[in-house]
């Protein structure tokens, strides 16, 4: 686990604006820390504290102070169970998730001797700009340069990450997410619920214009069977999602093995 260190700044690469820690305390840095608070809220890192929150394998291994077969996922992420997001982002999360080394950005250079402090071209172009064109025609160029440059590359920004843990590739979205671990919050709090009750309890929405194979709008039976079949899909994919953030990746929802179904 990272110990707390204050003194140190952080970039994350799925929080654009990350905080600079100064000291003494300023109303600016109260305000960095209030701006990257809400955004860590509303991230994928929230999401996997989410979804170990929500695992009882990792439940109990918080209970036992980290002791069992996660042990090497509580030395990262802790324990967050006793722990507030808030608390734990502060604390741990923002230096697990933090960049390693500095994420590159496009820079001018605007004299010659800057070029002495490019050591090397790889994985970069340096492209001189003539001010006295036309912005139409310069920017028409560049995008035709960096089309050359770009065109045998796939640049994967997640897989470039230098950082302790890493999100993983993936075309999942967070509202989807989201939606798949309410329900499944819901499921633990609500047992006695059919799957239709807790489709409808969860918002989930169905297409109302469908029609069966014959042709014909659906009844009202149809609808929940449709609707339990969403439902059921969606509380497998939660508990793929949940196993695998345990694994340390996430966000994924690959099938669960034989051995763990």
């Amino acid at each position: 686990m990272n110990d707390a260190n204050n003194d140190q700044p952080v970039q994350l690469k799925e929080i654009p604006r990350t905080l600079r820690p100064r000291s003494p305390i300023s109303q600016n840095r109260l305000d960095e820390i209030s701006d990257e608070l809400r955004q860590a809220r509303n991230s994928w890192y929230a999401l996997w504290y989410r979804c170990l929150k929500l695992s009882e394998e990792y439940q109990h291994c918080c209970s036992n102070s980290g002791k069992g077969r996660l042990k090497h996922v509580y030395g990262d992420f802790g324990d967050v169970v006793d722990m507030r997001f808030e608390q734990w982002w502060r604390i741990i999360g923002r230096y697990l998730f933090a960049e390693r080394k500095l994420i590159p950005k496009v820079q001018v250079h605007r004299h010659r001797r800057d070029l002495d402090d490019i050591t090397n071209f790889r994985d970069k172009i340096v492209i001189e700009v003539p001010l006295n064109v036309r912005k139409s025609t310069v920017v028409r160029q560049i995008n035709k340069l960096l089309k050359e440059a770009y065109a045998d590359r796939a640049v994967i920004p997640r897989e470039q990450s230098t950082a302790r843990r890493k999100l993983a590739k993936s075309k999942l979205r967070k509202e989807t997410i989201t939606k798949m671990l309410d329900l499944y919050e819901l499921r633990i709090r609500k047992p006695e619920l059919t799957l239709w009750q807790l489709g409808e309890r969860a918002g989930i929405e169905l297409d109302l214009q469908a029609r069966s194979t014959a042709g014909e709008l659906m009844t009202l039976q149809q609808e929940k069977v449709r609707m339990g079949i969403s439902v059921s899909r969606y509380l497998k994919q939660a508990r793929n999602l949940i196993w695998n953030a345990t694994e340390g990746t996430f966000p994924s929802i690959k099938p669960l093995s034989d051995e763990v179904k």
